[in-house]
């Protein structure tokens, strides 16, 4: 009962900062993913803590604090036992950010190693949840789009005659409600 409880306030925060970042309101968006990140570390719900990390370092990212991400994602990544869609997502976003940074193997890498995950639980995706089939198509989407960059490293063409434009997929929270 007191898990269930603890996970329906996290989820409430959630919903709150999810709302408000998309109404724009980013400091209260920030107040309530960050009441939602102590609450779940408080009550040692590691997963709702990587859930939190992923939507979090999401925005983080979304607004130009990479760094912040990235300790975010990396905080999500380090928990055992996470959903795959969170991990799988936690992974994209990293990788995600990497491209942003020009560090273009490391976020092929992210990006192969995610979606081998997802096929290595549903192989034929007859089974598979359609967010995650989505997921899986725009990171193989993305994961193309960063080894054309790589194979462009590799032929000795330079950083910095290379634009990169990585369409990002948005998460079903934002999509509902921009």
């Amino acid at each position: 009962m007191v898990l269930e409880e603890a996970d329906q306030q996290v989820k409430l925060w959630l919903q709150l900062a999810h709302e408000a970042y998309s109404d724009r309101q980013m400091l209260r968006a920030l107040h309530y993913f960050q009441r939602a990140l102590d609450y779940a570390q408080e009550k040692g719900h590691d997963l709702d803590v990587a859930l939190v990390c992923r939507d979090l370092g999401y925005v983080c990212a979304r607004e130009g604090s990479l760094d912040k991400a990235l300790v975010y994602f990396d905080q999500g990544l380090a928990i055992n036992g996470v959903e795959l869609s969170v991990r799988t997502g936690l992974m994209a976003n990293k990788a995600s950010v990497f491209v942003s940074l020009g560090a273009y193997r490391p976020a092929l890498e992210l990006l192969e190693e995610s979606s081998g995950l997802i096929r290595s639980k549903y192989r034929d995706f007859s089974n598979a949840p359609s967010q995650l089939v989505h997921s899986h198509a725009a990171i193989v989407q993305m994961a193309d789009d960063v080894r054309k960059v790589v194979d462009l490293l590799d032929m000795g063409v330079r950083a910095d005659r290379i634009q990169v434009d990585i369409k990002r997929q948005e998460p079903p929270w934002l999509l509902k409600n921009e």
